[in-house]
């Protein structure tokens, strides 16, 4: 038997005791989803720096276990970053039907959650897995605990955005949260989902979560996420997106929180007229270490992808962006393109980048690029010579940096948000 590392061992010795306790454990079809996912895992373990995909981004201090927490227990819940009258919240990876609002949802747009689905056996939501090879995603199905599951019927559009909330605050005895999100959009159907993660100060644990997201034709999801977990948690997100024909996805991540944070979206353009739109910006400071890492995959011809990401970072942080695009042979009149770019305001601050295109066919238009440095020092001298301040002049560059990345939220509630917390974040700089 391999010889797994200290917590892939643990989770293997402790799933016949915990998995009684699991949503939809009565389910002879669950069970074996859950016994797939931990046999993958088993054969797997966490991914080490020799895995290709993840040599910038090191989990031992994962693996080795995650040390029992002395944050007070039954802290208060984070006040709500993003104001909408829909909001459905996880506390330590269960539903809170008491910190939620759904009765305003109009008809059409159904929101459950995962296991309430899982305990009436409903287990063909999440389809099949034996061919996936990420460990994170297999241990997740077998430890998932709860999450959203989100239809909307054809022609439905939403009036305003959900507001998803995952916090996690010390006192259960629970360290780690594997959430599950399922969301279907029928035929040109129109939602925008807000994602919170967010921890409570000193609180150590493992935030794990999976989204599985399918748009069917002309449908468009808006799709902004705010990872804010606790400056001791570790948050490994994985986001899988199919889009049919002239569906449109639209990704936005902002990442401030986790001592180790890593946001990987792979995308499946199926239908001709499709857009996949994969923006970010990550503010990383002390020894903080952010990944993002994204491939897109076009499968047909005449559709388009478009990514940028920003980032910034001071003290010891360390940032990643690996960012793949592949389009196979015959998807001609395709449209890719992707940019990197981060800011170090500390020499000891660091930042690995690995653009990719995978292009097989010969009618297309792709780019890619990637940057990184300092502020501009003549910038900083000139708006200090017109008498403004050090530290305001570094804001400012800064601000002026985020800007356009920013300028790509479509939706202006939510770009005021994200406006809003990089500013308080740069506060700090």
């Amino acid at each position: 038997m391999k010889n797994l590392t200290p917590l892939a061992q643990t989770y293997v010795d402790r799933f016949s005791a915990a998995s009684g306790s699991l949503p939809g454990h009565n389910s002879p079809a669950v069970a074996a989803l859950r016994k797939s996912g931990l046999a993958r895992f088993a054969s797997l373990d966490f991914p080490g720096r020799k895995v290709e995909e993840w040599r910038f981004t090191n989990l031992t201090a994962l693996t080795k276990g995650i040390k029992t927490t002395d944050a007070p227990a039954n802290a208060a819940l984070p006040a709500a970053e993003f104001e909408t009258p829909h909001v459905m919240t996880f506390v330590n990876g269960r539903f809170s039907e008491q910190d939620s609002r759904l009765d305003r949802l109009p008809d059409g747009v159904k929101l459950t959650s995962l296991a309430a689905e899982l305990d009436v056996g409903n287990s063909a939501l999440l389809g099949t897995e034996a061919d996936d090879k990420r460990a994170v995603v297999a241990l997740n199905t077998a430890f998932m605990e709860d999450g959203v599951v989100l239809n909307a019927a054809p022609g439905v559009t939403l009036d305003a955005p959900i507001l998803i909330r995952f916090v996690s605050v010390a006192g259960t005895g629970a360290n780690a949260h594997h959430m599950r999100n399922v969301i279907h959009l029928g035929e040109k159907a129109t939602v925008t989902l807000v994602e919170e993660h967010a921890g409570v100060d000193g609180h150590a644990y493992f935030a794990n979560p999976v989204t599985d997201i399918t748009l069917d034709k002309g449908a468009r999801l808006n799709h902004y996420k705010y990872q804010a977990e606790s400056a001791d948690a570790f948050h490994l997100a994985n986001t899988d997106t199919e889009l049919a024909e002239g569906a449109v996805y639209e990704n936005f991540a902002l990442s401030t929180g986790a001592r180790l944070s890593r946001n990987e979206l792979e995308t499946r353009i199926l239908g001709g007229g499709a857009e996949s739109i994969l923006n970010g910006a990550y503010l990383m400071r002390g020894t903080q270490h952010c990944d993002t890492t994204t491939i897109t995959r076009h499968l047909v011809p005449e559709n388009v992808s478009r990514q940028i990401y920003k980032g910034i970072l001071d003290d010891e942080a360390q940032g990643v962006f690996q960012g793949k695009i592949q389009i196979v042979p015959d998807a001609q009149q395709v449209s890719g393109d992707q940019l990197s770019r981060a800011l170090l305001l500390s020499d000891r601050a660091s930042v690995a980048v690995k653009p990719e295109l995978e292009i097989h066919a010969d009618d297309v238009k792709c780019s890619h690029g990637a940057s990184s440095g300092e502020l501009d020092e003549d910038a900083l001298f000139y708006l200090q010579s017109r008498g403004i301040e050090e530290k305001t002049a570094r804001k400012m560059l800064i601000d002026a940096f985020l800007a356009d990345v920013l300028e790509e939220v479509s939706n202006d509630d939510v770009r005021e948000y994200f406006a809003a917390v990089t500013a308080r974040w740069m506060d700090k700089v």
